[in-house]
């Protein structure tokens, strides 16, 4: 999702500076926002949940960390619900079915950190998600 990082004086050359307001953002599920950004060998993921947003129940191979920036988010995770809030972190084992639900009336943010590097993300074909190298 980052076609043009731009140049970044303050940090080595194989480092890189985004800004989340630079970043394309595409809407894997109805009310839900995502940003990606790819390092070498780990994948970091802003959503933003509309109120009322349900991101459906799947699994990946990656471990996923979850901490959540604003408003209250209901996880079900192999069939078990958690609710969190802001400051709070959810960590899922890679494989482990998942999903999430907006709890409550106002939007909320979180970032997730996937590890290994992901290369496919729900909503999105394999071919499309290695398209540029930049988690598409």
């Amino acid at each position: 999702m980052v076609s043009d990082p731009g140049e970044t004086s303050a940090l080595p050359a194989t480092s890189q500076a985004l800004a989340w307001d630079a970043l394309v953002a595409d809407e894997p599920v109805s009310g839900v926002r995502r940003q990606i950004v790819n390092g070498a060998s780990q994948t970091l993921v802003r959503y933003v949940y509309a109120p009322g947003a349900i991101f459906p129940v799947h699994a990946h191979p990656e471990e996923q960390v979850t901490v959540v920036l604003r408003g209250r988010i209901g996880f079900d995770v192999a069939g078990e619900r958690v609710e969190l809030g802001p400051g709070e972190v959810a960590v899922i084992p890679g494989g482990v079915p998942h999903g999430a639900a907006v709890v409550g009336t106002e939007e909320v943010e979180t970032i997730n950190a996937l590890s290994p590097r992901r290369n496919a993300h729900p909503g999105e074909s394999q071919s499309a998600s290695q398209a540029g190298g930049d988690g598409r």
